[in-house]
């Protein structure tokens, strides 16, 4: 009786060990995840969060120079702004807000870079 038993127990004990086993590789796999979706979400957002403020800016400035430029023709005579017409295209306020934007973003993209040198010489 005690052989039955002991045989039992082992093979028990045995079957035990393969789901214990495949739980912990489930939960190092399940961890490993949760880790790199973290991280790849909070770089994401932080992402998304320059390009929505780089395009806010730069539709914030688009406005704002078709503004004062409207408020210019509303005092000036009619032949400062035909003069105008001559010199300045209709385009300007997207180009300076492209190149404003150009420069922004090359300022972040140096900033990052020097953050990036920064904090692998500290390594």
């Amino acid at each position: 009786m005690s052989n039955l038993l002991l045989s039992l127990v082992s093979s028990v004990g045995g079957l035990l060990r393969l789901p214990a086993l495949a739980t912990f590789f489930a939960t190092m796999l399940g961890n490993f995840i949760a880790f790199f979706a973290k991280w790849f979400t909070a770089r994401t957002a932080t992402q998304l969060g320059v390009i929505a403020t780089i395009a806010t800016l730069t539709i914030g400035m688009i406005a704002l120079l078709k503004t004062l430029i409207a408020s210019i023709a509303l005092v000036a005579p009619p032949m400062f702004i035909q003069a105008m017409s001559l010199i300045v295209p209709n385009n300007a306020p997207i180009c300076l807000a492209v190149l404003v934007s150009a420069h922004t973003i090359k300022w972040v993209w140096l900033w990052q870079v020097r953050f990036i040198e920064y904090y692998a010489s500290s390594r």
